[in-house]
């Protein structure tokens, strides 16, 4: 795929007042990939392209395309063989102390551990997870689950296990996470996590 140093580059071939918007220490590194420009660098920069080529928002558009683009290291997938658990508001001592259920940090005690014991740990770059919650129960058809616990809730408890495990060093490297839960034969969590 086209890189977002290669586009800026190559932009620069066909109008070089564009080099104008940085210094020139600057510039090498945008052109090398060492460094991405900030959104206001990149308004900059698009602003100096002449109005002759009358296409400024499709260079606008096509730049912000390119920089979205996430090189992947490598896709790790496992399942967990636990009942999937929804993070649950924090309660109250009555001193106005908040703690979390003794139930639920037992749980996240668990999936962290089993977390801990996976090939791959201290991801610090880029990360998008994919999750299935698969949940049992005798009387349900298998299928989509469609009642509590809410799929936002299952996520942050998967997430703060991860870190908690030191899988991931820290979740606000994660920039997209997809859910779905479901009706199946056994409760398990299945993660997918592209680095």
């Amino acid at each position: 795929m086209y890189k977002l140093s290669q586009y800026i580059k190559s932009l620069s071939e066909e109008f070089p007042e564009v080099i104008k918007a940085t210094t020139k220490p600057l510039w090498k590194k945008w052109i090398t990939g060492r460094q991405k420009p900030t959104h206001k660098q990149m308004e900059k920069f698009i602003r100096l392209i002449p109005e002759r080529a009358g296409q400024k928002k499709h260079f606008q558009a096509q730049a912000f395309l390119l920089s979205k683009h996430v090189p992947e290291n490598g896709v790790f997938e496992h399942s967990f063989p636990v009942l999937p658990m929804a993070c649950p508001r924090p309660r109250f001592t009555k001193f106005g102390r908040p703690y979390m259920p003794k139930k639920y940090m037992d749980w996240k005690k668990n999936l962290a551990k089993m977390m801990e014991s996976l090939p791959i740990d201290g991801l610090d770059g880029p990360i998008k997870i994919t999750l299935e919650f698969h949940f049992f129960s005798e009387n349900k058809p298998w299928g989509i689950h469609q009642q509590k616990p809410d799929v936002d809730n299952l996520i942050k408890a998967v997430l703060d296990s991860a870190q908690d495990s030191g899988l991931i060093l820290d979740d606000d490297h994660v920039y997209s996470v997809t859910a779905s839960k479901y009706w199946g034969h056994e409760p398990k969590i299945t993660m997918k996590i592209q680095y």
